[in-house]
Order: C-alpha cells, then structure tokens, then sequence
C-alpha cells in the first residue's frame, strides 16, 4: 500500500460514519433535544381522528342538546342540531325546517343560518336522535381513557401542568407545549385556558392532528376588538387545519370576548361564545351522553370548515 492509500482508507471510513451518525441522529426522524420530536421527521399526529369519526354529526357547525340563546347579529355556516326533546330558542319552541325560521324567537335575535336545523321532529322522528348518538361516539373517541366525564379511548397524552394556562403575548419567543404545539395529544388533569396567542405548527403536513383534553374546562381569555390587543388567537401555521384540531371538555367551554378561535370544541356541558368570538370548527354542547349542554351566542361566527367564512375586519378568513 502506498502513503496516498493508506492515509485515504481511514478518511474514507470516517467520512462514512460520520455521515450515517448523522443520518440516524437528525435526519433520519430523530429527537431535537430542544424542540422535541417535531423537529425530525413530521409527525402526524393520533391516527384515526378526523371528521370520519362524527358519522352524521360530520355536517354540523352547531349542537345542542339543551337549547341556544342568542344576543346581537351571530351568523352559522353549516347545518344545526338541536337535539334534546323540546328544543328551546330563547325561549321559544323551535318548530324544525331551514333558515333562521328553524330557531323560533331566539329573544328576538335569530342567528343568520346558511344550513338546516334539525330537530326531534325535523325533517323526521330520528334524524336528530342519530346525530346524538354519532356525536356522543365522536366525544368519547377523543376523551382519555380515564376520563372525566366517562372513560374515552384515546390515551398517551403529554401531561399538560395542572392549572394549565397556554399561550403568551404577541411576539413572545416560542417555547414548546406552551405557545407552540407539534401535532399529538395534549392533557391537562384540570383546565386548559388559553390567553394571547397559541400556535399549532403541522410542520408541513396537511394532515397532522391536534388534541387538547381537559379533564374540567376549555377557554380564552377575554380582549379587545380588532385592530385591538390583547386578544387570543389560535394561529395556525405549516399546513395546520382547523378541521385536525380538536379540543376536548369534561364540562363547558367559553371563548372570551373577541376570540379568534380555531378547532373543533366537544363539551360535555354548554358552550358560551362572548361578544366578538369567531370559532373555525365545529362546536357541540352536551356531546358526552350523558351530558346536556346549551348555546349562548353574543354576537359570533360560526363556521364548518369548508364552509364560507366571513368574520369581521382584523380577523382571519381562512377556515379549512
């Protein structure tokens, strides 16, 4: 062997290693010791959880089970149900058919409506029955398997801290499983309540899934009108869709005033929309079985993803 051949032998093998070393701890999927595993390769999130899983509740913006109350101009792109057995708008018997004439009086302020409401008696005696049970399935699909309020079937949470508050103020650096989340399931054994701003990063994949499990409520805190600040906005970024993010209630959830959420919420109990909150996503009081839950609007847009979504000035207008 000559000099040139036995010193290009060794560089030789260790440029090899080196690069395999280097593939098996960055590229090839490995976990950032800072940002986690969500800054290998992308992950997606709990297999199984889309819109398939709601069955017949899939089509609706709104349910209830125990009636919606309803105060200024609130507007609802997508089909409604209100399920329980005397459907109440504002006190007044809901007698099924489409547009707003399917919410009655509503306090003298019916929601703008571009679907159908469906009742116990509209379009027939089990329809809305059946969307109950298809929502009640969808509940229970992403509630932990301990629960609160009954034992669900989707496990392996990254534990939230207790009291949990998520979020922080606009142009707060990002620190992970606080203002940042990669897609995967998230749990708090108390609350969630979000304030300021919180962003779901996809990291390029159109289908990556968000899970926020809260063993009691689910929240925003309360802000100003656009151009206004502070206020809460769940940001979506790098392919992140309102329609894979889901936000599970063992109670209620209220979204502050001037919200801007994005996501679907399933309550237990009722959902209260405060002046000025828009919501992309589904959102279903009373969607654990043996819950009951009511709507209170103050002024709101609601809207399927997919839907047309026309929320006031300073707001976002993408809802997918």
């Amino acid at each position: 062997m000559n000099n040139i051949e036995s010193i290009n032998k060794p560089l030789m093998w260790i440029t090899v290693l080196l690069l395999a070393a280097i593939a098996a701890g960055c590229g090839g999927g490995g976990q950032d010791p800072i940002l986690g595993s969500g800054a290998g390769t992308a992950s997606a999130g709990p297999a199984g959880v889309n819109a398939s899983m709601l069955g017949l509740a899939a089509p609706f913006g709104i349910a209830s089970t125990a009636g919606i109350t309803n105060t200024g101009a609130t507007t609802i792109n997508g089909d409604v149900v209100l399920a329980n057995p005397t459907p109440l708008c504002g006190g007044a018997a809901v007698p099924g058919g489409t547009n707003t004439a399917g919410f009655g009086l509503c306090a003298g302020n019916p929601p703008t409506l571009t679907g159908t409401v469906i009742t116990p008696t509209f379009p027939d005696g089990t329809t809305a029955t059946n969307v109950k049970a298809d929502m009640n399935t969808g509940y229970l699909a992403i509630t932990p398997p301990a629960g609160p309020p009954a034992a669900g079937s989707l496990g392996g949470a990254t534990d939230l801290p207790a009291g949990t508050t998520l979020g922080a103020a606009t142009g707060s650096a990002m620190v992970l499983n606080d203002n940042l989340f990669f897609p995967g399931v998230y749990q708090s054994i108390t609350s969630i309540m979000v304030t300021d701003d919180l962003t779901l990063d996809a990291q390029g994949n159109p289908d990556a899934v968000f899970v926020f499990q809260s063993s009691s409520t689910v929240g925003t805190a309360d802000g100003a009108a656009p151009p206004g600040t502070p206020r809460t906005r769940i940001l979506l970024v790098n392919g992140a869709k309102a329609s894979n993010v889901w936000w599970q209630a063992g109670s209620s959830a209220t979204l502050g005033l001037y919200s801007e959420f994005n996501g679907n919420i399933m309550a237990a109990a009722d959902i209260t929309m405060n002046t000025g909150a828009t919501s992309c996503g589904r959102l279903f009081a009373g969607a654990w079985v043996g819950g009951s839950g009511a709507f209170v609007f103050d002024s709101n847009v609601v809207s399927v993803p997919g839907q047309p979504f026309v929320p006031p000035a300073g707001y976002s207008a993408t809802c997918q």
